[in-house]
């Protein structure tokens, strides 16, 4: 049987190689997820130091807020970003341009809020490159084929024993299916069960609301 232990380690390998890669999606993604919801509340607190744009900077974070919870948060579900979404960013980073000609405003200070704006544009394209990028879909037909190659061995294997064939394949089959289900519910890491959910991004902005 040193071919199916061979194939059957191929498989268990590459399996376990795809869970640590999911994993790693759902990290970077609650990553992104704080990073964006840090700075979009850093932003509203240094809109405070002026007055002439400081409610128009807080309404397009709220504009933009609202936008990612209720409808670009269905989008990702999609793997694909929110159009209201990318609009609300734009006003949100023309108001933030806008403000360096207000009175009293520092260099230093409006240069922190462009800062922060930015940190909020390249979480938002982190969040949504995590589920946008389909390299997965390959390696799903790899342990597919894989799965069924390792069945096969198994079969001819067995050949000469039918009873014990088909207890075997069966065994390996629930395994293999329990396995991969596991694996599948978290390969997108805003859906599914244990998801990485909007809620930092509804805090950030909650001091703001009326």
């Amino acid at each position: 049987m040193p071919t199916f232990v061979a194939v059957s380690t191929l498989f268990a390998l590459f399996a376990a190689f795809l869970l640590a890669d999911t994993m790693d999606r759902k990290d970077r993604a609650s990553q992104a997820v704080q990073t964006e919801s840090a700075a979009i509340f850093g932003l509203g607190v240094a809109s405070e130091t002026t007055v002439a744009s400081g409610g128009r900077i807080r309404a397009a974070i709220l504009e933009y807020a609202d936008s990612v919870v209720e409808n670009e948060w269905q989008r990702l579900l999609q793997e694909s970003g929110s159009s209201r979404t990318e609009q609300a960013l734009l006003e949100l980073l023309r108001a933030v341009r806008d403000a360096a000609n207000d009175k009293g405003l520092s260099a230093s200070a409006h240069g922190q809020m462009l800062s922060l704006a930015q940190d909020i544009v390249d979480a938002r394209t982190d969040r949504i490159a995590i589920v946008a990028n389909h390299y997965q879909q390959f390696s799903w037909s790899a342990l597919f084929l894989l799965g069924f190659l390792t069945q096969f061995v198994m079969g001819m294997g067995f050949l000469d024993r039918a009873s014990a064939n088909r207890h075997a394949i069966v065994v390996f089959s629930l395994a293999a299916v329990v396995a991969l289900w596991l694996i599948a519910i978290q390969d997108n890491p805003f859906r599914g069960a244990v998801q990485v959910s909007p809620e930092a991004i509804e805090q950030a902005v909650s001091a703001w609301r009326d």
